[in-house]
């Protein structure tokens, strides 16, 4: 029987591994779902947030189960979790010689369309509760409660300037993996010319973009039809890689 397929998840900024709580009940046996906290995050919010990407990327790698070292991996991640996604895809590439088989990026503006923004770095409170409000997907009574605020602001302020200060170093080659571009129809980020579509420069495979009924956090809304397109792209992937890939495992460390 072939090794699952490793199914990395990644959250927003400011968010958790629990944004993908109900994925594993509709994912096949094939698929290994594997959610991780970034540093500052859910179960690692003890810890202090990452506050370069270099960072970040190399929590993560940490933070691959052991199963990964044998398998295929694919990555999946959501408006933040997607640029760090793609940073954990080329550093897996890097120390292993292998791309993923699957990367999926979801409400995200690609790396070559991104603006330098240092605005985070020095905004007032009240401007970073207005951008989560304008982005949806945090209740109206937690921006209003301020113990919560208070707890959680230094992590999004953090997660807000590496989005905003984001660089892709134009030296690294294009990955090998299959690529979908993921967005809301009513999502301003998704929507922006060339946001999504631009993400086919990061990669020599085949790219796709897929589109759902909603907002930034458009997958709260279709969750069921978004782990179908995601189960399908995995289905299709695993086939293509496995006759050339067959019996090269993974070297993580």
């Amino acid at each position: 029987m072939d090794a699952p397929i490793t199914l990395v998840c990644l959250p927003y900024a400011g968010g958790s591994r629990a944004m993908y709580s109900g994925w594993s009940k509709q994912m096949p046996s094939w698929i290994d779902l594997c959610p991780l906290d970034p540093p500052g995050h859910g179960q690692r919010r003890s810890t202090p947030a990452a506050g370069s990407w270099s960072e970040l990327v190399d929590a993560l790698v940490q933070a691959l189960p052991d199963t990964a070292a044998s398998g295929d991996i694919a990555i999946f991640g959501h408006s933040m979790g997607a640029l760090a996604g793609y940073e954990l895809a080329h550093a897996l590439r890097e120390t292993t010689g292998r791309s993923p088989v699957w990367l999926g990026v979801s409400a995200c503006t690609a790396p070559s369309r991104r603006e330098f923004n240092t605005q985070w770095r020095t905004c007032s409170d009240e401007a970073m509760i207005d951008e989560l409000r304008r982005l949806g997907g945090t209740p109206a009574e937690l921006l209003d409660d301020r113990d919560f605020i208070e707890l959680a602001l230094p992590t999004l302020r953090t997660d807000f300037d590496l989005c905003g200060t984001y660089r892709a170093d134009p030296r690294r080659a294009p990955l090998d993996c299959r690529v979908t571009a993921f967005g809301g129809v009513d999502d301003a980020v998704s929507q922006a010319p060339g946001a999504l579509d631009a993400w086919a420069d990061v990669t020599r495979a085949k790219f796709e973009r897929r589109l759902f009924q909603g907002g930034h956090f458009y997958l709260n809304e279709v969750a069921g039809s978004v782990i179908e397109a995601v189960v399908s792209a995995l289905s299709t992937a695993r086939m293509q890689s496995r006759a050339p890939l067959e019996g090269r495992p993974w070297t993580l460390w």
